[in-house]
């Protein structure tokens, strides 16, 4: 494991994973340890490469011995969608609003399918000028997971060619003009252009593997042999006058490069156009060669024949320290392939020219719980103080409580002798109450029958009714003859109460009433009137109406009148006793 003021950063290439190891002393940027895994195969080729990413992790972090070490990592340029983006005129306040808006509007899928930030890299005329960078955020969680499987953690991600444009600021502070560094990869190549200042990128899909691939071509060879021809033999032929290599192959051989190169020369005066005519930028002065590329023999010459420009090869390291335990003659030699590892370097410090950062989402996660943290530490320190407090106070109440108890038990013992007393004293209430109650009862129903005998008055309509019979009836028995007997009979009547259980008391009425153009309906609706008073018990009387009324049709035409008969039971009814 790096130590821990150690700086540990990877270039996640599409050929090459190269990784460092830095430190500072004194503000200088100090390195300490490098070492690069090559992967096999055409980085063109998307399948295997996840898996090749993770291997040559693992192998590079064993090399290095950086396991466990937290890491700035750089992904491809070809891998982010990369805009520069001209504001209206804008309030400082709202720029990231503003900013947002356009993401939506270039970024080329859901804005929430992405992981993306931003840099203002120009201020001025009441223009502000911005990068946008954006990932997809599966596709930058998946390379994230090969990190992690190697046994690193992530601190944080930038995008090769912004990492590049910081190191070209650190290492060459002295350089004015404007300047373009080429960085020549295996599958694409980054354009930075350096304006006073001003930065401006471009990815073109034209790399060393194109010229392998055309080189397999030519030749009729894979791409393994064909790369391994271009990396052991391979040259880029001079234009012009020059005269053709000794050997037939080898002249073959650079003639296929230098057509492939010329395709690569097209698209760099075409993005060095654009820049000039869309973004308003000044020619280049000056050019710098960087990446796997650049050390291809003839490409110096080549690119300075066709850009008419002073190309030279960046030196990354030109601002770094190079620790005494390095060769630092060999670690010159390799540093094209460390400008992005030198710009990571720098993000740990903070204060780099671009600050872009894509996060993955795991690390935003990290984040996230870590901002909380301070919240939820204090937070369990309001819980604990609160359960120390509440423990505290339960505590003195159970004391407070104890103590009052005591007392309340001592005039409970004094209370008991007065509650035998009131118990006594409410026993003999309940018999006065007892006694009471049946004089209440006895004077109630005294009057019973003159209410119930007023509210069979109150319901007559007309004066074609008179009554003759209005006698109680129990369990379908008239019990007027039992009033008058004494004796066995009542004795009798006692014993079958007790055996039948409750009696069923109803009131039957007997009467007459008068030829009328109605005829018996007069007594059928003195009955429903008298079934809807309260002293009779009926549901659904109109159902059984011919069970509780009867009455003589009145269709003679000799009879002044005619009988009826209506029996209704009573809902509480007096108690009939001899």
């Amino acid at each position: 494991m790096a130590d821990s003021k150690s700086i540990t950063v990877l270039n996640l290439g599409s050929q090459r994973i190269s990784g460092a190891i830095f430190s500072k002393t004194g503000g200088d940027l100090v390195l300490k340890k490098y070492d690069f895994v090559d992967m096999a195969g055409d980085p063109s080729v998307d399948v295997s490469r996840v898996s090749q990413i993770r291997i040559a992790l693992v192998e590079l972090a064993d090399r290095l011995k950086i396991k466990k070490s937290s890491v700035w990592y750089a992904v491809s340029g070809h891998t982010v969608f990369t805009r520069f983006v001209k504001l209206p005129p804008v309030k400082a306040d709202r720029v990231a609003q503003i900013v947002e808006f356009e993401a939506r509007q270039n970024v080329p899928f859901p804005i929430n399918e992405v992981v993306w930030d931003y840099e203002i890299v120009s201020e001025g005329g009441g223009e502000t000028e911005v990068v946008l960078v954006a990932m997809k955020s599966d596709a930058l969680d998946e390379i994230n997971a090969q990190v992690i499987s190697a046994a690193l953690s992530t601190t944080g991600v930038d995008v090769a060619p912004l990492a590049l444009f910081n190191t070209f600021r650190y290492s060459y502070p002295d350089v004015e003009e404007t300047s373009v560094l080429i960085d020549l990869g295996a599958r694409s190549t980054n354009l930075v252009f350096v304006d006073q200042g001003k930065l401006f990128t471009r990815n073109i899909l034209v790399g060393g593997s194109s010229i392998t691939a055309a080189i397999a071509k030519e030749f009729g060879v894979n791409f393994a042999q064909a790369e391994v021809q271009k990396v052991s033999r391979g040259f880029v032929a001079q234009g012009g006058a020059v005269q053709d290599h000794d050997d037939p192959e080898l002249a073959a051989l650079s003639k296929v490069i230098r057509n492939a190169a010329t395709n690569l020369h097209t698209q760099i005066m075409r993005t060095i156009t654009f820049y000039r005519t869309q973004n308003g930028g000044s020619p280049p002065k000056r050019v710098f060669l960087t990446g796997g590329g650049a050390f291809l023999p003839g490409m110096v010459g080549f690119m300075e024949e066709k850009l008419k420009l002073p190309v030279e090869i960046f030196n990354p390291l030109r601002g770094v320290q190079i620790d005494r335990s390095l060769n630092s003659d060999a670690a010159h030699a390799d540093a094209p392939f460390m400008g992005e590892l030198v710009g990571l370097a720098l993000r740990t410090g903070g204060g780099t020219p671009s600050e872009v950062e894509l996060v993955p989402t795991v690390v935003a996660n990290a984040r996230d719980a870590a901002r909380r943290m301070p919240a939820l530490l204090m937070a369990a320190a309001c819980f604990w103080g609160a359960l120390y407090a509440g423990v505290t106070y339960f505590q003195n109440t159970e004391r407070v409580i104890q103590e009052e108890l005591s007392a309340m038990s001592q005039k409970n013992e004094a209370l008991k002798a007065l509650s035998t007393q009131i118990s006594g004293l409410e026993a003999a209430q309940n018999q006065w109450m007892t006694s009471s109650q049946q004089f209440e009862q006895a004077v109630s129903e005294r009057s019973w029958w003159v209410r119930l005998l007023t509210e069979l008055n109150t319901k007559f309509d007309n004066d074609l009714i008179w009554l003759t019979v209005v006698e109680p009836i129990k369990d379908g028995k008239s019990i007027t003859p039992q009033l008058m007997t004494q004796g066995a009979a009542a004795e009798a009547e006692s014993k079958d109460e007790a055996s039948t259980g409750e009696p069923v008391y109803s009131l039957k009425i007997q009467g007459l009433y008068r030829k009328n153009t109605e005829g018996a309906e007069v007594v059928y609706r003195y009955a429903r009137a008298l079934a809807k008073t309260p002293w009779f018990d009926i549901a659904d009387f109109e159902a059984k109406l011919a069970d509780f009324v009867s009455a003589e049709s009145g269709v003679e035409e000799n009879r002044y009148a005619n009988t009826f008969n209506i029996t209704l039971p009573i809902k509480q009814p007096l108690k009939f006793k001899n």
